[in-house]
Formats: structure tokens, sequence, C-alpha cells
């Protein structure tokens, strides 16, 4: 397995829940993370396992301190999502690592022994792909490319 060739920036830790809407008023009032903004993006290019996919998810997006947290709710449509909540239950989904460039990144961590799981993209917004890294190291890593407004 190829070693990393330079230090991550963690940038989101991601939540799986059972309603977007009802944990982000949750996490505001008793934590103080938030506003939210929640939306049901417009994903393209998605893939499952490898294969093209088809699904809709919720999400709400919120900064706390440098790191964003997401909170992702499943709507329609087989997802890794699911498959965690029937194996772990709803919670700590995974954290999301910035990609200068998905390509790349995504050869790098195929070179690591990290395969696409799932995968997606908002044209000229953002490119997001997950790995299957939980059995190694504990949990999800997601690679994430945004593009700056």
């Amino acid at each position: 397995m190829q070693k990393p060739s330079k230090r991550v920036e963690i940038i989101q830790v991601g939540i799986l829940v059972r309603d977007v809407e009802e944990t982000a008023r949750k996490l505001e009032k008793l934590v103080g993370i938030g506003p939210f903004q929640i939306l049901e993006p417009e994903n393209r290019d998605l893939t499952l396992h490898g294969r093209p996919a088809r699904f809709k998810m919720r999400i709400g997006l919120a900064k706390a301190g440098p790191i964003q947290i997401e909170l992702m709710q499943p709507l329609s449509g087989e997802t890794i999502y699911d498959e965690f909540a029937s194996r772990k239950g709803y919670g700590l989904h995974h954290l999301a690592i910035r990609a200068e460039n998905m390509e790349q990144s995504v050869s790098d961590m195929k070179a690591r022994g990290f395969n696409v799981i799932q995968s997606g993209n908002r044209p000229g917004v953002v490119k997001w792909a997950y790995l299957d890294t939980e059995e190694q190291t504990g949990v999800i890593f997601e690679l994430i490319e945004w593009k700056e407004p």
C-alpha cells in the first residue's frame, strides 16, 4: 500500500440522520451549531459501487469553526447511507478530505488500496467521492473538490 505523499485537510464531518430539519433544529438549539442551509441537491453522474445509480437525498450544511457539518437524509434509491444505517444505525458517517483535483485524488487513493463506493457531482460546484476506508480505518472518508465562487 502506497504511503500518503502529503498531509490531508479534514474539511467536513458527515452525520447520517433520519430527519435533516429536526436534527438541524436540535443541533442549533442544544449545541449552538447552525444555522443550517437545507437542500436537496441535484447531483449528476451518480455511482454506487462502481455502477451508475439514481438516488435523492436531503442535506443540511452548517459551519462549526473551520469544519463544515453535513447532515444527510436518504430520500430515494439505493445508497451507502442505507447500507450504513442497516449496519450501524444513524450517527457519525464520514470525514471529508479536501481534494484539489478529484481525478488525481481518486487515483492516489486507489493506489493505497481504497476504491470509490459512491460518487457524484454538481457541475461547476462540487465533486464528491466516498471511499471504502471503513474496514481499515474505522471510518468512511470522502473526497471533496469544491469550486470556489
